[in-house]
């Protein structure tokens, strides 16, 4: 069976050529052919709408590497604010010098073992440290100077907040894993700032440290 759009652009073909051979003139002839135009405009959706869908793109992987990056960066720093309870009910100072080399060599041991840059993790974590350091800071000087609103209670972080860090130290090694195949990628920073934005913490000066604990990782070279 002939479908009917051929049938009709071979019936608007003959009527327009059997007129012709009568003497019409061009006027008519032109109006008639418009029959044969109609067909090939009734065909130009389906190819509108295949361009539409073939111009879809997945969503690239700096984007979804750095999402992923910037959560558990987030995470860990969000144990800032226990640490510094601890700190406040205990006196020790913000600097930790041994435990801050324990957990760049933590790292590093990582690093090796999933085969990521280890001079860059290391850069990363010691922005965590520092990020870490400045929330716990501006936490401190907050409760020096209004005790009311200091935390009643110190926690253990033997059993609360370090378990947590040794976890993320693992995963965020293995985010980075990911993050490497794009960090040079023009596109790192953009995508990195973006989930920063979006990312939720618990306090005010974590917040304010989220920039530094994110300053290496992307490369260098594309304006950060």
């Amino acid at each position: 069976m002939t479908p009917p759009l051929v049938a009709r652009t071979s019936f608007c073909s003959a009527v327009t050529v059997g007129l012709g051979a009568l003497g019409l003139s061009a006027a008519v002839l032109s109006s008639l052919a418009g029959c044969a135009a109609e067909s090939g405009t009734a065909a130009a959706p389906s190819s509108s709408r295949a361009t539409t869908s073939s111009s879809a793109s997945p969503e690239p992987g700096t984007a979804e590497a750095a999402r992923a990056v910037v959560a558990l960066v987030a995470e860990r720093l969000d144990t800032a604010p226990e640490v510094a309870a601890a700190k406040y009910h205990s006196g020790q100072p913000v600097e930790d010098a041994a435990r801050e080399r324990t957990v760049l060599d933590a790292a590093r041991t990582a690093a090796e073992r999933d085969h990521v840059d280890p001079d860059w993790v290391e850069a990363v974590f010691a922005d965590q440290i520092e990020a870490s350091k400045q929330a716990q800071t501006t936490l401190l000087d907050e409760w020096s100077r209004h005790p009311d609103r200091a935390p009643a209670e110190a926690p253990d972080l033997t059993t609360t907040v370090r378990p947590t860090l040794d976890r993320i130290t693992t995963e965020l090694v293995s985010g980075l894993a990911r993050l490497q195949d794009v960090r040079d990628d023009p596109s790192c920073t953009r995508d990195l700032r973006r989930a920063a934005r979006a990312v939720h913490v618990s306090d005010a000066p974590v917040q304010q440290a989220l920039p530094t604990a994110i300053e290496h990782l992307c490369a260098a070279d594309h304006g950060r």
